[in-house]
C-alpha cells in the first residue's frame, strides 16, 4: 500500500514538472494552449505521470490564468506580466491547487512549488514563490 501511495505522489510531482514545461512553452510560443497540450513532448525518461492531474490543471489554468494573475497581483507588489515565465507558471500551478484542488493540502502545494522554483527558476525565485503562495494560501484557505 505504501508503494502505491508513493508511486502516486511521484507521478503527481512528475506531472507538475511537465505542466511547468508546458505552461512555459505556452507563454514563450504564443501558441494556443490546446495545441501546446496536444503537442507536448513527453520524455520517456521521466516515467509515468498523473495524466488526469496534468490535463485538468492545464485546461483550468489556460482558462483561468487572468483570474490567477489578478489574485497574485492583489497579494504582491509585482504585476504578473513582469514575472519571469517560469515563476509565473509556478504561481499558476500553485493558484490552481489552492483554488481548485481541496484534495491537496496547501503545505504540499507550497513545498512542491518551491521545489520547482529551486530546480527550474532563477537563483532566489523560490523565496518569492514561497512568500507569495504562503500569503495566497492563508487568504484562500484560512483553515488549511
Amino acid at each position: 500500500m505504501k508503494n502505491l501511495k508513493r508511486q502516486a505522489i511521484e507521478q503527481r510531482s512528475r506531472a507538475r514538472r511537465q505542466l511547468l514545461q508546458a505552461l512555459y512553452q505556452w507563454q514563450m510560443s504564443g501558441d494556443d494552449p490546446w495545441s501546446v497540450r496536444r503537442n507536448r513532448l513527453v520524455d520517456p525518461k521521466t516515467g509515468d505521470i498523473d495524466d488526469d492531474y496534468f490535463n485538468a490543471a492545464f485546461d483550468t489554468i489556460s482558462e483561468k490564468r487572468d483570474l490567477y494573475d489578478t489574485r497574485v497581483a492583489e497579494h504582491t507588489h509585482r504585476r504578473p506580466s513582469t514575472l519571469d515565465p517560469v515563476e509565473r507558471a509556478i504561481l499558476w500551478i500553485g493558484m490552481y491547487e489552492l483554488i481548485e484542488r481541496f484534495d491537496i493540502h496547501p503545505t504540499v502545494t507550497i513545498n512542491e512549488a518551491v521545489e520547482l522554483a529551486k530546480q527550474f527558476g532563477a537563483a532566489d525565485s523560490y523565496k518569492y514563490i514561497n512568500a507569495t503562495l504562503d500569503k495566497l494560501g492563508k487568504a484562500l484557505r484560512p483553515n488549511g
